[in-house]
C-alpha cells in the first residue's frame, strides 16, 4: 500500500505543455490522480514547461503546490487571485482550481518564460489510515477540512516546507519519502502562517456537462479583462439569453458574472501597483474599467481601502 511512486513516472506525464500549440485553459473536470498507481496514498509531480496548461478541474486528492517560477491568475473555488514566483498553495479534496498564465506566456513575448512547480498529492482518507488511534488524527482531519477552502501559505511556512518538498521530489528511498510526506503534514497542521481563499460557504456545484460552457466563459474573461467584456457576448457563447446565463454563472461560481470580471480586473490592478509606478487613473483604464470613479468605488468595496491607500500600504 505504501510503496513509493517513482518520480520518473510522474515526469513522463506532466510535461504535456510541450505539445501544446495554443492554451486549453479551463474545463471543470474530475481528475483521477493516484487511481491505479502502485502507491495510491501520495504522489509527487514536477512541472518544468513553457507555461501551465492545466484544465479547470478537481480531484479527491489534496494538492500542495510550490510554485517555483511563473506568474498569472489562479482560481481556487470562488477565489480569484494573482500568483507569482516562490508561492505555496494547498488545494483541498474536490476543490475546483486552475493555474492560468498571463497571456504573454502563450504569445512568446516573455523572454525565456517558464512554468516550474512541485506538487505533492495526498489521498486524505488513505493517509489517515496510517494512524490507528483516533486521537492522533483529529488535527490532521481539521487541516484537511480547512483545506477545502484552499490555502495560501506565507513565507514562514513556505520556507519550512520548501526544502522538504524538494527533497521528496529527488528521494529514491521509499521510507525517506513517506517520512518526508508526514513531516510536511506535521508542519502544515501546526503553522499559523496562512490565508484561506474560498468563501466559508463555498461548495463545488460544477458538473461534467459544464465543460465547454465554462471553458469558453473563463477563457474569454481571463484573456480580455482589460477590454470591454460584454454580458451578451458571454451569454451567446453558451447559447443562453442574458437572464439564463446570469443564473447559470452565479449557481456555478457563487458570484455574479459582473463581480467575477471586476475581481479579475482588481486583482490585475493590485499586481500592477506592486510592480510598477503607474498612476491610479492610468491603472483604471489599463485594467478595463470605463471610469476612474467606478474603479475607485469597486476597488474600495473589494479591498476595504481606496487604490491610493492600497498603493501607499505597499511601500511601508
Amino acid at each position: 500500500m505504501l510503496e513509493a511512486l517513482p518520480v520518473d513516472d510522474w515526469s513522463q506525464t506532466i510535461n504535456l505543455t510541450r505539445n501544446y500549440h495554443k492554451p486549453n485553459i479551463v474545463k471543470p473536470l474530475f481528475a483521477k490522480i493516484l487511481d491505479g498507481k502502485i502507491n495510491n496514498v501520495y504522489g509527487i509531480k514536477v512541472v518544468d514547461a513553457p507555461y501551465f496548461s492545466t484544465e479547470f478541474h478537481f480531484h479527491e486528492e489534496c494538492q500542495l503546490v510550490y510554485l517555483m517560477e511563473s506568474e498569472g491568475r489562479v482560481m481556487i473555488g470562488d477565489s480569484i487571485r494573482n500568483f507569482g514566483n516562490e508561492e505555496l498553495f494547498f488545494v483541498g479534496s474536490n476543490l475546483p482550481h486552475v493555474w492560468h498564465n498571463s497571456k504573454e506566456y502563450f504569445i512568446n513575448t516573455v523572454g525565456n518564460s517558464k512554468a516550474r512547480s512541485i506538487s505533492l498529492f495526498i489521498h486524505p482518507e488513505k493517509i489517515l489510515d496510517i494512524f490507528k488511534e483516533p486521537e492522533n488524527i483529529q488535527q490532521i482531519k481539521m487541516f484537511f477540512q480547512l483545506g477545502k477552502r484552499g490555502i495560501k501559505f506565507g513565507d514562514v511556512a513556505k520556507n519550512e516546507v520548501k526544502p522538504l518538498l524538494i527533497k521528496i521530489a529527488s528521494e529514491t528511498d521509499e521510507i525517506g519519502r513517506l517520512v518526508g510526506v508526514l513531516e510536511i503534514i506535521r508542519v502544515l497542521c501546526h503553522t499559523k502562517d496562512y490565508q484561506l481563499l474560498a468563501s466559508p460557504g463555498y461548495t463545488n456545484n460544477y458538473q461534467l456537462k459544464d465543460n465547454d460552457r465554462m471553458d469558453k466563459i473563463l477563457k474569454y474573461v481571463f484573456d480580455n479583462f482589460n477590454q470591454e467584456i460584454l454580458l451578451k457576448k458571454a451569454a451567446d457563447m453558451t447559447n443562453m439569453n442574458k437572464q439564463a446565463f446570469c443564473r447559470y454563472f452565479k449557481n456555478r461560481t457563487q458570484k455574479t458574472f459582473v463581480t467575477f470580471v471586476n475581481e479579475v480586473r482588481i486583482g490585475h490592478a493590485c499586481k500592477l501597483m506592486a510592480e510598477t509606478d503607474r498612476q491610479i487613473n492610468e491603472l483604471a483604464y489599463v485594467c478595463g474599467f470605463n471610469s476612474l470613479c467606478n474603479f475607485n468605488k469597486l476597488f474600495k468595496a473589494a479591498k476595504g481601502v481606496t487604490p491610493r491607500e492600497y498603493k501607499k500600504m505597499l511601500v511601508k
